[in-house]
């Protein structure tokens, strides 16, 4: 059978739906801002009130830690990542122990970003994000979500972010490059799961085995070592208290700095929550099954999703059993990179494309769609989120992941467990069968690991007196609502709050939860108003039909290259970078107005091509027209993507080149064009 296109599934919140607008948007920007850090070693206890600053000169003594064999060392440094627009933090790296109960001199290096609050005058307890997976890499991700997800969270706070040990920008990287190329190499191959599993099994043993020559300790990457390095960035970085939010993994690391280092909490807040007593990977095919049932039963329930798509749940387990002998067949795309890549989906990859999809709120009401689109050959939607599968694999580091499930998950666990919960299921037996990470062929990855067992500790639920808000979606499949109320019962000071509308990661989701976190991050001895839960809006399953005459056009003012374009943007349409604004009508929604200006002169043929390699276009531009806007000759050209039209106006001024590209789903391009494209190319001021 063709090889599932979720051969692997993480618990990490997903980053994004991969836009084009993203792409588009970080092609046109200028180089990084620069950090305001600069390179300087803090070793002393520093204030904490907002900020601790750097340190004018560094310290070659480091101060006195109490009850600790070792010094974390804090050093100030630029930012080893792409920031986010307009925005300047404070990074540096947290040196310490790769294993703490070693004195054999290898440290890691943990690559930590402070954003400051909009408040010159911050509370004291900043806020610290603990990332999902576990091998979830934070830093790079914030260039496509920070303004949109977390931008909300710094009104009175600072917030701080870190790639855990072993991920990302930290020292040294767990990555396996290996298993990530064998994943893209077999979408298109038709494997069996056992042939699959041996070349995986192969790549990862080529991964440790270049990590364990490197000096790598695989045994030393666990959340009781992830639970110290938290604890000690919050004693070199001088805070007396902060507040915690992990989401996913995050919050089973989040529990055991409860756990192991209680005092410098103030609050925490667990959002879809992995209890430590849990047994993730034989309740996993009961998980997804709830979740399944919720969508199938949400559908049922909501007049116009079930007049237009009856049946849904038969239909879905249909599809499968017919694209398991005869997969569909189409292209999907890095948006990072422009690569694509031949893709099989076969009746597994159906159903674990919906289990990454319950994720998002922005992704599962359009579920229902991509399932009726697939039984006529249309596989428009499944290419969006296989992309969307592509870019989030990138932001992960496999290597993590196995070391802190093989030592905590895997081993306390057994194949009578897994093989029980599977039983339950058989309807998911083939997306399992080739999931190496939450069924059977896991015991496999982590004989060949070698990362050890964790203490029993790492099986047993905590408890604590903390002020902790427990967050649940509704559709999450893989930390369920149950979960979370488990967890509660033994935390005395908790709150829960679960939400009927949304999936996995909830807290800064939508305006309500991101309220309810906000206000409980205030005043953590209080249970927040949660009144706003029952006033979201239900789930959009079936969007409402495209109206160009609903399209009101507003001014606009953006400064690009240092050159000030004027003209006009439809109203509502959300900007995503200089120059670039996105409908975003569903979580799919690919339509984007792009307004730019290219300093130089380049040939109409440069320019275009250049956006063609971007964009991966099925077919190159061709010329369309000539558009004269007062004294400016427009020339308009048009190009393909999957089925969306791609409109380029190029126009020549005194040095420079004027832009304004328009992507559009085919069926609405005409409209667009004539509401949206031709009156920007009016209005457009630059030249």
């Amino acid at each position: 059978m063709p090889r599932s296109i979720i051969a692997l599934i993480v618990l990490i919140a997903a980053l994004t739906v991969a836009v084009v607008a993203l792409v588009l948007s970080a092609g046109s920007e200028d180089d990084p801002v620069p950090p305001s850090a600069v390179a300087s070693t803090v070793t002393a206890t520093t204030p904490t009130t907002g900020t601790p600053p750097p340190s004018d000169a560094p310290s070659s003594t480091p101060p006195p830690t109490a009850g600790l064999a070792y010094q974390p060392i804090f050093d100030d440094a630029p930012c080893s990542f792409d920031l986010p627009q307009e925005r300047d933090p404070r990074c540096g790296w947290l040196t310490v122990p790769e294993n703490r109960a070693l004195d054999n001199g290898r440290e890691v290096r943990i690559h930590v970003a402070i954003f400051p609050s909009e408040d010159p005058a911050p509370k004291p307890d900043p806020i610290v994000y603990l990332d999902g997976g576990p091998g979830g890499e934070t830093l790079d991700a914030l260039a496509f979500s920070f303004d949109d997800v977390w931008a909300s969270l710094l009104t009175d706070r600072d917030l701080i972010f870190f790639d855990q040990r072993g991920v990302g920008n930290s020292e040294p990287s767990l990555d396996c490059p290996e298993s990530l190329a064998l994943g893209f190499d077999l979408l298109d191959e038709d494997i069996e799961p056992d042939a699959a599993l041996a070349r995986e099994v192969e790549a990862l043993d080529e991964c440790r085995r270049r990590l364990v020559a490197d000096g790598v300790d695989v045994t030393a990457y666990d959340s009781a070592a992830n639970a110290a390095d938290v604890e000690d960035l919050r004693m070199v970085l001088g805070y007396e208290q902060w507040n915690l939010i992990g989401i996913s993994y995050g919050t089973r690391l989040a529990q055991t700095v409860m756990r192991d280092h209680p005092d410098g909490l103030r609050s925490v807040i667990l959002d879809s929550t992995y209890p430590i007593g849990a047994d993730i990977i034989s309740e996993a095919p009961g998980n997804l099954a709830r979740a399944f049932d919720t969508l199938f039963r949400a559908c049922e329930i909501d007049d116009a999703c079930n007049e237009t798509y009856p049946d849904l749940e038969n239909r879905l387990f249909a599809l499968a059993d017919r694209l398991e002998g005869s997969p569909a067949a189409f292209v999907a795309r890095d948006f990072l990179s422009g690569a694509q890549y031949d893709v099989l989906l076969d009746g597994a990859g159906l159903l674990g494309t919906v289990f990454q999809g319950l994720y998002s709120d922005d992704i599962f009401p359009q579920l229902p769609q991509m399932v009726a689109d697939l039984e006529q050959g249309d596989t428009a939607i499944a290419s969006l989120l296989t992309s969307n599968d592509i870019v989030n694999a990138q932001f992960f580091s496999f290597g993590m992941h196995l070391s802190v499930q093989c030592r905590e998950e895997v081993a306390f666990t057994s194949l009578d467990a897994i093989e029980a919960g599977l039983a339950a299921h058989p309807d998911l037996a083939e997306l399992f069968a080739e999931s190496i990470n939450l069924s059977t062929p896991v015991f496999a990855l982590c004989d060949l690991w070698q990362a050890g067992t964790a203490d029993p500790l790492e099986a047993r639920n905590v408890t604590s007196s903390i002020p902790t808000l427990v967050l649940a979606g509704t559709f999450d499949p893989i930390t369920p609502p149950r979960w979370g109320l488990e967890v509660a019962e033994t935390l005395e000071n908790s709150f829960y709050v679960e939400f009927p509308t949304l999936g996995h990661g909830t807290s800064i989701a939508a305006d309500c939860p991101t309220a309810i976190t906000l206000a409980f991050i205030a005043d953590p001895a209080r249970s927040p108003d949660t009144g706003c839960v029952a006033a979201m809006d239900p789930v959009p399953f079936v969007a409402a039909p495209f109206d160009p005459d609903a399209i009101t056009l507003v001014p606009f003012e953006e400064d690009i290259f240092g050159f000030t374009i004027v003209g006009v943007v439809p109203e509502g349409w959300e900007s995503v970078g200089p120059g670039v604004w996105s409908r975003g009508s569903t979580g799919l929604d690919q339509t984007t107005l792009v307004q730019q200006v290219i300093p130089g002169s380049f040939a109409e043929s440069f320019v275009l091509g250049l956006y063609e390699e971007q964009l991966g276009l099925d077919a190159a531009f061709e010329f369309d027209r000539t558009v004269t806007a007062g004294d400016v000759d427009w020339r308009l050209f048009t190009g393909a993507l999957d089925r969306f039209a791609v409109d380029v106006a190029l126009a020549d001024g005194d040095g420079i080149i004027g832009l304004i590209l328009l992507l559009s789903d085919g069926i609405e391009r005409n409209d667009l064009v004539a509401v949206v494209l031709e009156p920007a190319l009016q209005a457009y001021g630059a030249f």
